[in-house]
């Protein structure tokens, strides 16, 4: 793919060619327009260029400009994520049967920056959600409630031991159901894990009670909040 650069500024320019990873994209610095070349396939500019017959976009948020450039090269727009929740977050971006982008993140808040940026510059057409690691996933459906119109929840199991992004690749392939309205209810096997797993990781010191144990299952607390208010409530008697 060869995408014309069409800009004179500069700091945007060295912003665009640090984001570009994939080999197969070939950047073209364009000083003027006045001779383009029958090989150029998309031209990136910050303003619209008036009367221009080559595809173009105008770059917001760089992170998902690999994922645009694809889906102006294919003709996509209604996209489909697949995102594998747990302690690392797999996203896989899916469109005209094509793999167009695939990535990791921390933390939610992170995720709900992508998905926002693909959802206003790009088009979604479903989010399906993995029902793996519950606690993990309570917090990705409220960081992304404001998509809950186009959120499907996927049965995970047999997604593979991959990467994460495989999972997540699964996850978006497969067949979801809206089933939000459907309050998650911790298990009591679920408590008890969660009880042994604050003994283990506050090594040996603590180990946390129902109530809050619950609390992280639903995605209210994190377990590193749960073992503070637990310590301190121990102390406090």
């Amino acid at each position: 793919m060869i995408v014309g650069l069409y800009t004179k500024d500069f700091a945007l320019l060295n912003n665009i060619t640090n984001k570009i990873k994939d080999q197969k994209i070939k950047l073209r610095h364009l000083d003027n327009l006045s001779n383009l070349g029958k090989d150029l396939q998309i031209i990136i500019s910050k303003r619209r260029i008036k009367n221009c017959k080559i595809p173009q976009i105008q770059p917001e948020n760089l992170d998902v400009l690999e994922l645009k450039l694809r889906c102006k090269l294919y003709t996509c727009s209604g996209l489909v994520i697949g995102i594998d929740p747990g302690g690392m977050i797999g996203l896989s971006a899916i469109g005209t049967g094509r793999i167009l982008f695939m990535n990791t993140y921390d933390n939610p808040n992170d995720l709900a920056i992508i998905v926002k940026s693909i959802y206003l510059e790009i088009g979604l057409k479903a989010i399906k959600i993995g029902l793996g690691s519950p606690p993990e996933r309570t917090r990705i459906l409220d960081v992304l409630k404001e998509y809950s119109s186009i959120i499907q929840l996927v049965n995970e199991q047999n997604s593979g031991s991959g990467s994460h992004t495989e999972a997540a690749t699964i996850i978006a392939l497969r067949q979801g159901k809206y089933n939000l309205d459907e309050k998650y209810r911790p298990k009591d096997g679920e408590i008890s894990w969660i009880q042994k797993e604050s003994r283990r990781l506050s090594k040996g010191l603590v180990t946390i009670d129902k109530e809050l144990a619950h609390e992280i299952l639903i995605g209210e607390k994190t377990m590193d909040e749960a073992i503070k208010i637990y310590t301190k409530k121990m102390k406090l008697r």
